[in-house]
């Protein structure tokens, strides 16, 4: 890596782990929430309906076993409902979310998003945002095409 490459990776790494941290922290100090139980009930309530635990991992960029962690601690607290799939796939399973996972959610948006405002859209001019939108849908594209990559070397081994 260059200079300019490295730096600004470390200062990539720094920024997202104050956001992680600071807006997390406001998310759990206000709603009961962790940063990731609320991406997983987000997730569950934009789909609108039941979704498949692989999708759910998928849409999250998340590994199964993440997924899974969280999952037993949502459902233990009564905010999603897991189910066996009725397709062949046995051990497939079908995520659900309840009222009360629906009503954590709506009462978490909220102070989500004006931490969020605080800690980071607050932070940038449109000129910044615009420029950092660019690099993140940069950042994206190239690993959409690593992933393809790696998936079509695995499939010729």
């Amino acid at each position: 890596m260059t200079p300019l490459q490295l730096a600004t990776w470390q200062d990539l790494h720094r920024a997202t782990e104050m956001l992680q941290r600071e807006v997390g922290r406001s998310l759990r100090d206000s709603s009961g929430l962790s940063d990731t139980e609320f991406s997983v009930l987000a997730r569950l309530v934009d789909h609108g309906g039941p979704l498949r635990s692989a999708e759910c991992a998928r849409a999250l960029g998340w590994d199964s076993s993440r997924l899974s962690h969280q999952l037993g601690r949502l459902e233990k607290r009564g905010l999603i409902e897991r189910s066996q799939s009725g397709s062949s796939d046995k051990r497939a399973s079908v995520i659900a979310v309840t009222a009360d996972g629906r009503a954590a959610h709506r009462a978490a948006v909220g102070p989500h998003l004006r931490a969020a405002t605080r800690w980071f859209a607050d932070a940038l001019d449109d000129e910044q945002l615009q420029g950092l939108a660019d690099a993140l849908s940069a950042l994206l594209a190239h690993g959409h095409r690593m992933d393809e990559a790696d998936a079509s070397q695995e499939e010729g081994s």
